[in-house]
């Protein structure tokens, strides 16, 4: 079957604005988005610039609009999201500037997942040459939250996709509260009371319009408006205590 590739082109150091150019291919079976891109870049158009890295949905690169909704191109099958003789918009995600074509700057991603403080502060001291106890009195319950939040591969869809930081440039995002959830339910955590009134600043988990846009992209069923809904709970009974 054919199907046409409407992408939107620009870069900004020759370009007042953004413009969109087609591309027609054949599709072959089985094959995604990212395919269609290489298929593009190889035989029809050098020029055409988007980021990609390990074609196994693990990395996250290849995130980008398909058809309006930000998806991961290596994952999304033609067949699924067209028929022959149709045609598919690919755009840049939102939310963050373009450096060219479908290939964006993630430092306002990356700067807001830096907030959130996505590393273990470990209680106690260890010595250079002792294991991390993984084990550290988990309960189920938290490692079923803690395991899913792990999951996340930041491929930023959540982050493009929610209206609320489009709205609001302060809003950390859907991706640094899970962050901060994940390291609120894990017991060898230090500073968990010091993430919860963070969570809980001008800019974070109360900010949220829960408009699940996020959790409708996510690739990996991380269910980012879920973990903000359990933040706010969470603080909200610290305040009453």
């Amino acid at each position: 079957m054919n199907v046409a590739l409407n992408i939107q082109r620009c870069n900004p150091e020759t370009d007042s604005d953004p413009h969109w150019q087609e591309y027609v291919l054949s599709v072959e079976p089985g094959m995604v988005v990212l395919s269609a891109l290489h298929e593009i870049h190889d035989h029809q158009d050098g020029t055409l610039a988007y980021r990609y890295a390990c074609r196994g949905a693990i990395c996250g690169s290849c995130a980008m609009r398909i058809n309006g909704t930000a998806r991961l191109a290596c994952k999304t099958q033609i067949k699924e999201i067209a028929d022959d003789g149709d045609t598919i918009t690919v755009e840049p995600l939102l939310n963050e500037p373009v450096i060219k074509d479908l290939v964006v700057d993630q430092g306002p991603f990356f700067a807001e997942v830096r907030k959130a403080m996505p590393w273990l502060v470990e209680k106690g001291k260890r010595e250079p040459d002792q294991p991390l106890d993984y084990g550290a009195d988990m309960s189920k319950q938290e490692l079923d939250q803690w395991e899913r939040s792990a999951y996340c591969i930041k491929c930023q869809a959540c982050f493009s996709g929610c209206p609320k930081r489009l709205e609001d440039p302060s809003f950390i995002g859907p991706e640094a509260c899970v962050d901060i959830y994940k390291h609120t339910y894990d017991p060898r955590e230090a500073k968990r009371e010091e993430r919860l009134a963070r969570a809980g600043e001008k800019g974070g988990v109360f900010d949220c319009d829960k408009h699940g846009v996020c959790v409708k992209v996510c690739p990996k069923d991380i269910r980012p408006m879920r973990a903000i809904t359990f933040l706010q709970r969470r603080i909200e009974k610290g305040k009453k205590q």
